[in-house]
This record gives structure tokens, sequence and C-alpha cells, in this order.
């Protein structure tokens, strides 16, 4: 075994563990690695470099000697809600509704510089075997924040979501016919943040669509440090010029986020910030709860080759993910209980409704080596369905249909790579109405329950839901991706 081998793993291993060393996060959307990200990730069967250890672990059995990679990605997103004009029954004179009209909001972090993966790729001198270390976030967007009294209030001030994957990956392969692989990961949510504004009022038949005396600004921030899952893959050459491959995130991850809340009343003038208690003693505990799926990929790669140099390739690759494992995020404050003017307000098991779906997505990507050896050009189109249901657009998450081209780069010399790559996604417009809105304020202390047809406690100029729509608008969002990595060979 190589010095140099076990050399670059302490190094990769001395990055995992190294305290803050690395955060990303967010919710998936297109794809890490430089050279994936420029095949809009058709990379299921390429796999051949150390982000196989996301793409495809079986691909690691067809890495020779020690490969490193330190990559980022720069993410600038693009976000917009335009909230529906809507009818305030709460401020009717002479039994007309006053008619509120919203500005525009958008996301004012659209910048995010912080992408990472690192990585280390060895066969340790064994012929038929691969293994490798490595870090990384999810591809996606980390934080968002809006005007505190915009019109998206209701749903959302402010999130961040720092996500780490600490990956362990081995691989074998039968000569070049076909491989296996697994990665076994550590999935770290060491920082959660996500601030909305609730409506604590409690009186009966008062719905407030605007604002409220009583808007709370509701904050939790939080971690859950140890969740496990694995990714598993494997591929086939039946011909020289023809690959299969596939693979699979075996498990879905489920956070539970030991967090902490405080709640800040907007429009009110106290002595004191409330205090949270429960069971009469101060406590501010609660449980933040949201899952990531189980995903599946396969695909096919054609190779060209003239005189045993392969000139290029392209990649048809199918996915599936399964989103509907996410309901809804959860934040349990059960018991807790703050009192504000006398008024004693219980948050309860507060529900974001997702009711997300499954998504499907086809990427089409390839290599064309324009100097064998010195440069390498690719290109790629994915186009993926949305998992957010009709009615339940969400701000935080805005996954609509979407499609979007890639294109990039490899230079090579003296056993280092230069990568880069660009990726544009486009999301379709979504145009929710009021009647077909499923996202609600959040009314904790409201005496209307489900279903909400009680003309004593439930507003007659909202029966059947539980309080004013907050979701119902026009969504707008793209996304623009810059990969960038080095890497080196030896």
């Amino acid at each position: 075994m190589r010095r140099t081998s076990f050399a670059a793993l302490a190094a990769v291993l001395g990055a995992l563990v190294a305290p803050g060393a690395l955060l990303a996060g967010g919710f998936e959307i297109a794809d890490q690695g430089p050279r994936a990200a420029g095949r809009a990730g058709a990379f299921t069967v390429r796999a051949d470099d150390v982000s196989a250890i996301d793409f495809n672990p079986a691909g690691l059995a067809r890495v020779r000697g020690t490969r490193i990679l330190v990559a980022n990605r720069f993410t600038y997103a693009n976000e917009e809600f335009r909230r529906a004009s809507t009818l305030d029954w709460s401020d009717a004179a002479y039994g007309i509704p006053r008619l509120v009209n919203f500005d525009h909001v958008r996301n004012q972090l659209p910048f995010q510089a912080l992408g990472p993966m690192l990585g280390v790729a060895t066969d340790f001198g064994l012929d038929d075997w691969g293994f490798a270390l490595g870090v990384y976030g999810p591809p996606g967007t980390a934080s968002q924040r809006f005007p505190k009294d915009g019109a998206q209030k209701y749903m959302l001030v402010e999130r961040e979501v720092l996500i780490v994957y600490y990956t362990a990956s081995a691989a074998w392969k039968y000569k070049e016919l076909f491989g296996f692989g697994a990665s076994l990961q550590w999935v770290d949510l060491p920082s959660i943040t996500f601030d909305l504004i609730i409506n604590g009022n409690t009186s009966p038949r008062m719905v407030e669509p605007e604002k409220s005396r009583f808007d709370v600004e509701n904050r939790i921030t939080g971690s859950d440090r140890v969740n496990f899952t694995g990714i598993v893959g494997g591929w086939y050459k039946p011909w020289s010029f023809l690959e299969l491959a596939a693979s699979a995130r075996v498990a879905p991850v489920h956070f539970r986020a030991r967090s902490h809340m405080s709640v800040v009343p907007l429009n009110l003038e106290l002595d004191e910030p409330p205090e949270l208690t429960r069971d009469g003693k101060p406590d501010d505990t609660v449980t933040f709860s949201m899952s990531f799926p189980v995903k599946l990929r396969a695909g096919a790669r054609y190779i060209h080759e003239r005189n045993g140099v392969e000139l290029f390739d392209l990649e048809l690759d199918l996915g599936w993910e399964q989103w509907s494992v996410v309901d809804s995020f959860t934040m349990d404050a059960s018991g807790l209980i703050t009192e504000v003017m006398g008024q004693a307000l219980e948050p309860g098991v507060i529900q974001m409704r997702r009711n997300w779906k499954d998504t499907w997505s086809l990427r089409l990507g390839g290599d064309w080596n324009t100097l064998p050896d010195w440069l390498s050009l690719r290109g790629g189109f994915l186009f993926e369905t949305g998992a957010t249901p009709k009615g339940y657009e969400y701000i935080d998450v805005m996954s609509f249909l979407r499609f979007g081209p890639s294109a990039g780069f490899t230079v090579r010399h003296w056993g280092f790579d230069l990568s880069a790559a660009y990726t544009y996604i486009f999301q379709m417009p979504s145009v929710v109405t009021e009647a077909e809105a499923r996202v609600y304020q959040q009314m904790p202390g409201s005496l209307c329950k489900a279903p909400y047809t009680d003309t004593v406690n439930c507003s007659a100029h909202y029966l059947g839901q539980p309080a004013a729509a907050a979701n119902a608008g026009t969504w707008l969002s793209d996304y623009h991706f810059v990969s960038v990595g080095m890497g080196y060979a030896f």
C-alpha cells in the first residue's frame, strides 16, 4: 500500500473531523461536483472521479492510483413571491371589506458562496478495488431571508439549513465487466434556523389576513448531529461501446432537531419579553422534524473510441426521488406556554403542510475529449418534475417543473486537472388562487378547529379553513450555479 495514499486519506479525514471545517446545505437542486454538473448530472454510469461517492460508488473500482478533489459550488437563487390581493373582513366598513394589496418579495440572500465537496479516492495498489473518503453538502440553497413585514411572513422570515455528508466508500470490480460499490454516510445537521410569524390572536371569528396586533415572531434554532444513510451502486459493461449502471440512496433521513424557541411580539409594547414555560418552569425546548428521501438513478452510456482512445461519450440517466416522505415540516412545542398581556398562548404542534409528491428526472449529457489527455468539453440538459402539488407552494423550497442546460470543461496537466461548469435551472411559474391555497396562517390559539365549520368560533367568511390563506399568488424562480474544482492524480 502506498504511503502517499495513506497521507491523502489522512488529510481528508482531518478535514472531516475539524470543528466547523465545512458547512453546506439546503434542499437538493441540480448536482454536486464540477464534472458531473457540466453534464447536467448525467454521471451515474461514468462516475469515474471522487464524486462517485455520491453518484455511484461502484465507479470507484475504476479509479486508478490516488485522486484528490477540492471543489465548490456558487449559487445565485432568484426566488420571488407575488401575493394575490385579498379581502380583509376584520376591517369591514358597513359590511364592505377592505381590499389588501401586497408588495412583491424576493429572497434577500440570493448569492451563496459555500457549496463544497472534498474527497480522496485510492486503489491502495489493488487492481480490482477502490476506496474513498469525502465530505460535502447536498446541492441546494442553504439560506433565505425575507422582510419581516413582507407578504410571505406567515410562511417564512428566515431559513438556514446546514447539512454535511461525511462519507466512506468502497468498491470492487470483476475485470472490466461489472462492479459494485457502497457508501456509508453520517448525515450531520449542525445547525437549522426557521423563523416565521404566527398570529397569536385567540378571539373567536377574528381572521386578519394582512397583520394582527398579536403577531409574534417565532424563531427556532437547533441541530441533529447523528443520522445515517447509505448509497449502493453497480455497473455493467456488456460491450466496449456501452455501459449500464444504477445506484440508490437506500434509506431516508429523518431529522429530529432538538431546538430552542424564542417568541417576540411585533406590535405590542411590553415592559419585558414574554417568558416560555413548561409545567410552570422556564423552558424553551422544541423539536423540529423534516425528512430527506430515498433516491434511485439508472442510466446508459455510449462510448465512441478510435484506436483505443475515447473521443466522446453520451449518457442518459433516469432518476426517481421519494419526496412523498415529506408530509410536513413539524415543530413540536407541546406543553410550552407563553403569556402576552394576560393571554396564554400555547404553540402546541405547528405543522407546515407540504404533501410533497415523488419526482422524476431525465438527464442527458456527455464529454468530448477535444485534446485527449489535455482538454475535455462537456454539456448536458436536465428535466425534472416538481415535488410541490398545487395549492401547497411554500416559500422555503420552491420545487416546480424545472429544466435547464449546463456546460463545462476540464484542463489537465502534470497530474492536475481544473474543472468548471455552469448550470442554469428555470422553474415553471406557479399561480395559486385563494380557493386553491392550502397553506394558512399559523394561529395556535384559535378556537376554530377542524373541520372549521363552527360558526360560533370560526369566521363566516373563512368557513372550511383554519385561517386566512398565506400562499395565494404567483411564484417565480430560477437558479444559476457555477461549480469549480481542482483535482490531483498520482
